[in-house]
């Protein structure tokens, strides 16, 4: 190929800068830090205040810089404590979930609220959440005459009441609740398995 060969593009250029360009324009500043005559290619920022306006500085005094620089200079206690506070939020204002813009109850009913977000005693009582049993533990449960959302206590105390009720040495030897005792003891197993009891 002869060296006489020039691109020209038809529409427009593709081709990528090359690199070099942008750093030379970075590497003109010197460094900002008192007498010092380096090429200052470190930002540094010039105060919490001006977090986006920065000092240039060389690699070592850049260093320095950072180490001394304390974004909380200046502030008291409790204003350090509330940034760290909003920090959380990105420092947004935030409202109170419980309350609406007028400061009145918000009406709970409408959605369920299982951790409790709202903090609302009425809504509590109300969003007790139904326990989802299988058909054998639902059956288990009518057998001992219980609530399908009772807790294991209950479960046990009531399983005792009712061996208690129907073996036969606490019915002076009668058989005829045998099949009820039966029953009971299947019901409880059942649930003993379920790990509900």
């Amino acid at each position: 190929m002869s060296d006489e060969f020039e691109y020209r593009p038809k529409l427009f250029d593709i081709r990528v800068k090359p690199p070099g360009k942008d750093k030379a324009r970075k590497g003109e500043r010197t460094c900002e830090w008192d007498g010092c005559v380096s090429k200052g290619m470190c930002k540094a920022p010039q105060s919490p205040d001006k977090i986006t306006d920065y000092f240039y500085f060389c690699q070592r005094h850049a260093r320095e810089y950072n180490k001394a620089w304390n974004f909380f200079h200046g502030m008291s206690e409790g204003a350090v404590r509330s940034y760290h506070d909003n920090i959380a939020t990105g420092h947004r204002p935030t409202w109170n979930m419980h309350r609406n813009v007028r400061g009145q109850s918000r009406n709970t009913s409408g959605f369920a609220d299982p951790f409790d977000l709202a903090k609302d005693a009425a809504f509590k009582q109300e969003a007790a959440p139904k326990r989802r049993l299988g058909r054998l533990q639902a059956r288990a449960m009518d057998d001992l005459g219980l609530d399908h959302n009772c807790e294991g206590k209950m479960i046990r105390a009531r399983y005792l009441k009712l061996v208690k009720q129907f073996h036969p040495d606490a019915n002076k030897g009668d058989r005829s609740t045998e099949e009820r005792l039966q029953q009971v003891i299947r019901a409880y197993q059942i649930l003993k398995t379920a790990k509900l009891a």
